[in-house]
C-alpha cells in the first residue's frame, strides 16, 4: 500500500504506520524514510522517495565511498535551518546520516527539492570524510574545513545559488573574525558558536559575540581558496585530505597585506 500511494494519485491523508526502507545508488545508500516524512510527503505531493534516490544516485556518481544508511525524518524546529528547511546529521562513529525534514509542511508545504538534494549532498561529504578520511573531526579547524567541503560540494552536485552562508562576511569582517580564530584553531568543543555565529567567550575570541555564520563563511573560502590551487581535485581525493592540509595549501589570507 505504500508504495502504490507514492506513485498514484489520491493518496492524501493516508497515515504510513511502518517506515519504508528502501536502496539507492545500486545499494550503496539504506534509505529509510519515516512514517510520518511518508505521510506528509504523500498529502503535499511531494515525491520524497523519488526526489532522495535520484539525489543519492547523482551524489554516489561524483563521490564513491563506502555503504552507509541514510534516514529521512521530521526534524526538531529548533535545529531547522529556516533558510534551508531541513538540518543533516552524520554519526561521528558509524557515519550514518540522518536528515531531518521541517514539521511545518501542513502550514506551508516547502519546495524542498534543492534543501534536500544539497543537505544529502553535505552528509555524504561528511560521512566519506569520517569513514574514509581524517575521521571525526574534534578542532576548530577541523570543523571550519568541513563546513567549507560540504558547501563546495553541494553546490557542485546541485548547481543553483549560493548557499545562504557564502559570502555572510564582509571583508573587513573576514580578516576581523580570522584574528580572532586562528590562535584558537587547535581548541575542541568551540564548532557551533563559531559556524552559526552568536554568543562567544569573549575570553577566548577577544569578542562577545561572532556574527552569524562566520565559520561556514570562512571554510568555505579556505577550501574555495584550496580547490583553486588544486584544479581537477575529485571529490573523493578532498574528502580524504586532512585540515592542516587544505589550510596550509590555501594560501588563506583574509587581512591585507600591512
Amino acid at each position: 500500500m505504500v508504495l502504490v500511494c507514492l506513485t498514484v494519485a489520491g493518496c492524501a491523508n493516508v497515515k504510513f504506520s511502518h517506515p519504508l526502507r528502501l536502496q539507492a545508488a545500486e545499494g550503496r545508500f539504506a534509505l529509510m524514510l519515516t512514517p510520518r516524512v511518508v505521510s506528509e510527503a504523500t498529502d503535499n505531493d511531494v515525491p520524497i522517495q523519488k526526489l532522495a534516490q535520484q539525489d543519492l544516485t547523482r551524489i554516489d556518481s561524483l563521490l564513491p565511498g563506502p555503504p552507509t544508511s541514510v534516514t529521512i525524518t521530521v526534524g526538531d524546529p529548533d535545529q531547522i535551518l529556516p533558510a534551508l528547511g531541513t538540518v543533516g546529521f552524520t554519526d561521528p562513529e558509524t557515519g550514518a546520516i540522518t536528515i531531518g525534514l521541517d514539521p511545518s509542511w501542513e502550514l506551508e508545504p516547502p519546495d524542498i527539492s534543492r534543501s534536500l538534494a544539497r543537505t544529502l549532498a553535505r552528509e555524504v561529504d561528511h560521512s566519506v570524510r569520517i569513514t574514509r578520511g581524517p575521521g571525526f573531526e574534534r578542532t576548530l579547524l577541523d570543523q571550519l574545513v568541513v563546513a567549507g567541503t560540504q558547501t563546495a560540494f553541494d553546490e557542485s552536485a546541485f548547481p543553483g545559488p549560493p548557499d545562504p552562508w557564502v559570502g555572510a562576511l564582509t571583508a573587513r569582517q573576514a580578516c576581523q573574525q580570522w584574528k580572532h580564530l586562528r590562535p584558537v584553531l587547535e581548541r575542541v568543543g568551540l564548532h557551533h558558536e563559531v559556524l552559526f555565529g552568536g554568543t562567544v567567550n569573549a575570553q577566548v575570541f577577544g569578542e562577545s559575540s561572532v556574527p552569524p555564520a562566520t565559520g561556514e563563511d570562512i571554510g568555505d573560502d579556505i577550501v574555495a581558496d584550496y580547490l583553486a590551487r588544486n584544479p581537477g581535485l575529485g571529490w573523493a581525493t578532498l574528502a580524504e585530505t586532512s585540515a592542516q592540509t587544505i589550510l596550509s595549501a590555501s594560501g588563506y589570507s583574509p587581512c591585507p597585506p600591512a
